[in-house]
């Protein structure tokens, strides 16, 4: 999902001078947009009675995990290329759903087409992922380059 800020773009590129600490900064936001987008997928995933299958033995089958046990949060993944980002990725570890890229690139966006129960989730958290992005990026600014 790509985030949009609106930010006087000088101080941005003194950010960029410095971006392991910034990036630090807003990796904590990333996760924590991404983590509220994973719980409120939970409510959308379909879910199935799951039947138990035996062998000729009585002993339970192995079967595949449902779907919605399936969840996961993975990063943060940082690129100190040209580009500068930090990536979230949260997902369902299943052959029905596919992974959800939510970070922050400042020079690519990254947009991959998800299920459509994830796609709910994180419209819901885009808000909340913009105010955590932006309050991030003003406390970087304070804390690194203070008012004279």
């Amino acid at each position: 999902m790509p985030v949009r800020v609106k930010l006087d773009l000088a101080p941005l590129l003194k950010l960029r001078q410095q971006p392991q600490r910034v990036l630090s900064k807003l990796e904590k936001a990333c996760y924590a947009t991404v983590r509220h987008a994973l719980d409120l997928s939970q409510f959308d995933v379909p879910r199935a009675d799951r039947d138990i299958e035996y062998d000729e033995h009585g002993n339970e089958k192995p079967s595949e995990r449902p779907l919605a046990e399936t969840g996961y949060l993975d990063g943060p993944e940082y690129h100190m290329d040209r580009r500068l980002s930090v990536t979230w990725v949260a997902g369902y570890a299943h052959h029905a759903a596919g992974a959800i890229h939510e970070g922050v690139h400042w020079d690519r966006d990254i947009v991959n087409p998800e299920p459509h129960f994830l796609r709910k989730a994180f419209r819901r958290s885009r808000s909340v992922g913009r105010k955590s992005v932006k309050a991030a990026i003003e406390q970087a600014l304070k804390e690194l380059f203070p008012p004279k």
